[in-house]
């Protein structure tokens, strides 16, 4: 007969090993959606990749959609635990995109494809899915509410419209960056030519327009 201590000590073993198998499943797609990008992953090669039989891969995740929806919600959670800090407190709209451009490059160059990977738009393979929606609309909030504040300022011109212009930077910055690198700009670059190109677009009376 099993004793109950003997049954909780089984109990805590199995759990251990079913969190770590999902722990691999992430750590496995996170390798494969940033080398392959989400529309070339499968479940099979996420399971396959993490040594896991195919059909564990679906004991913990519905789909590659939920997969990869915590693979972003943790890459979003990586990137404001590393950028928000190094904001210092500003009074000027340009600083704060001086500050925030330069803290989410140094996190894109420590973690090459990460950010492009996880802000893929899965309503390019299913216009119904807003799976995504949360995780993009989360990483504009920083963005949206330094723009409604600088408004209210009279920094921005009048016809900005900040949560329009929130998530344009989202994708500004998403294709921007490799592209980039791909170019060999350094950082001091990279970051040079974004103010200018937002300063000039959305700021009235520019201080340190380069």
């Amino acid at each position: 007969m099993t004793e109950p201590a003997d049954l909780a000590v089984a109990t805590d073993r199995a759990s251990k090993r079913k969190e770590e198998k999902r722990q691999r499943l992430l750590a496995a797609a996170k390798k494969l959606f940033i080398i392959n990008g989400y529309h070339e992953t499968r479940p099979q090669d996420i399971a396959r990749e993490a040594d896991v039989a195919h059909g564990t891969f679906y004991s913990h995740f519905t789909d590659k959609r939920e997969i990869f929806l915590a693979f972003a919600d943790s890459a979003l959670e990586d990137m404001i635990t590393y950028v928000y800090p190094r904001i210092p407190k500003v009074e000027t709209f340009e600083d704060y995109i001086r500050f925030s451009l330069i803290a989410i490059q140094e996190f894109s160059e420590q973690n090459p494809g990460l950010l492009r990977s996880a802000l893929i738009d899965t309503r390019i393979l299913d216009p119904k899915d807003t799976s995504t929606k949360e995780i993009r609309n989360r990483f504009a909030t920083g963005f949206i509410s330094r723009l409604r504040d600088a408004k209210l300022k009279g920094e921005l011109y009048e016809d900005v419209e900040p949560e329009l212009i929130g998530h344009a930077m989202i994708g500004l910055i998403q294709t921007s960056a490799p592209t980039a690198y791909r170019m060999g700009k350094s950082r001091q670059e990279y970051v040079d030519h974004m103010i200018r190109f937002l300063t000039r677009a959305l700021v009235k009376e520019p201080k340190n327009l380069l």
